[in-house]
């Protein structure tokens, strides 16, 4: 969370200055720049408001209260990766596992929906 929010123009000059070009940007010309989301909905600096078809949070919305309860509840005892042994993510594989064929009973946890569709073999 930005401390105090920039122009867009300053945003979108320290972007290019310190991300990679191959982090791409919705609009390049004129990107948008989102300040907030709520439900379905992100809103502009200018308060414009924007329907989510895009991003990973569509099937719960933008600060769903029980989503945001859950991470801040779970933040408070441990916030790391799954290249370390605990307890929740066997919990979670196994109650997914129990939803599914046994041959889909392999899981590999990832932090968003891109890495799924890379290519096979690649990392």
């Amino acid at each position: 969370m930005a401390a105090d929010p920039r122009e867009k123009a300053a945003t979108l000059a320290l972007r290019r200055r310190l991300l990679s070009n191959s982090c791409k940007l919705f609009f390049p010309e004129d990107p948008i720049k989102i300040v907030r989301g709520q439900g379905q909905y992100m809103y502009d600096e200018e308060g414009a408001e924007y329907i989510d078809c895009i991003n990973n949070v569509a099937h719960v919305g933008h600060c769903h209260p029980l989503v945001v309860q859950a991470a801040h509840e779970q933040n408070q005892v441990l916030n790391t990766n799954s290249r370390y042994l605990h307890d929740n993510i066997v919990d979670y594989a196994q109650r997914l596992s129990e939803t599914l064929p046994e041959k889909l009973c392999v899981f590999y946890f990832l932090n968003s929906g891109r890495n799924s569709s890379s290519k096979k073999g690649s990392s």
